[in-house]
C-alpha cells in the first residue's frame, strides 16, 4: 500500500521542499510499526510518562509538487505536472493521508534531500520525521493511523480485538 502524507514543518516559512511524503508501507513495515506501538504500550505501564518513541527509518521519501520547472527538460516537467495532479485530485492537503495509486512516485527533481529521518511511535500510530538537508528546522508526516497499519500488515481487526481482550 502507498500512502501519500502530508508534511508540516516546524518552520512557518519554509518547509525545505517537503510538502508531502510518499511511504510504501508494506506488510513488513506495517508489522513493525505495530511491534513498536506496542513495545511503546509495554513501556507505558511501567512509566507513565512515556508520550512516544522515536527510531531511526529511512522509510519516507519528502517532496513537493511545486518544485521549480524552469530549469527542468520538457519531458521531466511533464512528469511533474503528472505527479502533481494526482497529489491535488487526492485532495491530500485537506485529508492527510491517502492512498495513492500503487505506480505514483514523485519526480527525482521534486524530491528533497533529507537527514536524520526517524519514525515516530505514539499508541495510535506512526509519523516520520526528517530534517531538511542544510536546514535547522525539522518536518513531520501526518499520522498512520493503527487501522491502517493493520490493513496493511493483514490483521484482521476482530481478531485483534479478541487478542486484547484476552
Amino acid at each position: 500500500m502507498k500512502l501519500i502524507l502530508r508534511v508540516s514543518s516546524s518552520n512557518q516559512y519554509c518547509d525545505g521542499g517537503c510538502e508531502f511524503a510518499v511511504v510504501d508501507l508494506t506488510r513488513e513495515l506495517a508489522s513493525v510499526a505495530l511491534r513498536r506501538i506496542q513495545v511503546l504500550k509495554e513501556h507505558k505501564k511501567d512509566d507513565e510518562l512515556v508520550y512516544e518513541t522515536y527510531y531511526w527509518a529511512f522509510h519516507a521519501e519528502y517532496f513537493s509538487p511545486r518544485a521549480d520547472l524552469s530549469s527542468v527538460p520538457e519531458k521531466v516537467k511533464i512528469a511533474m505536472q503528472v505527479a502533481a495532479e494526482i497529489v491535488e485530485a487526492l485532495e491530500v492537503e485537506e485529508k492527510e493521508v491517502i492512498t495513492a495509486p500503487d505506480d505514483f512516485e514523485a519526480v527525482e527533481a521534486q524530491i528533497a534531500a533529507v537527514e536524520c529521518e526517524q519514525m515516530v511511535v505514539c499508541e495510535d500510530g506512526i509519523a516520520f520525521l526528517a530534517i531538511p538537508k542544510h536546514c535547522d528546522f525539522y518536518v513531520t508526516t501526518a499520522e498512520i493511523p493503527v487501522p491502517v497499519l493493520h490493513d496493511a500488515a493483514g490483521i484482521d481487526k476482530t481478531e485483534t480485538l479478541q487478542k486484547t481482550a484476552s
